[in-house]
């Protein structure tokens, strides 16, 4: 059985991660739903390389199509993970304004 995926929805109930997608050139757009189908229903491919725990609550996908990009999410039950924020990776780590961002969009569902 797959996870329950979720897409964080702003204020104005806008699901920001899903736009971002959309808005990426088509071969891009179609790598990251790809990896985001394998991601909901097996179980591997929620294990390293594909995927990695950030913070106690927070983790992340690593998805590389022409550039590489990360959705960091968390999971608000047993199968059911919220997509909290995506970016293109430019960098080893992960800014601290993203993982900041995916913190305060995580304490609106706690």
């Amino acid at each position: 059985m797959g996870l329950n995926i979720y897409y964080h929805k702003s204020s104005s109930g806008r699901e920001i991660i899903y736009n971002y997608i959309e808005f990426l050139d088509k071969d891009t757009e179609k790598t990251i739903n790809a990896s985001l189908r394998k991601f909901r229903d097996d179980h591997r491919y929620r294990q390293e390389p594909y995927c990695k725990k950030i913070t106690k609550n927070i983790f992340e996908i690593r998805i590389k199509a022409k550039d590489c990009y990360r959705i960091l999410y968390a999971f608000l039950y047993k199968d059911t993970v919220v997509l909290l924020h995506i970016f293109k990776k430019k960098t080893n780590k992960i800014p601290k304004k993203d993982l900041k961002l995916a913190v305060n969009r995580l304490k609106l569902y706690e």
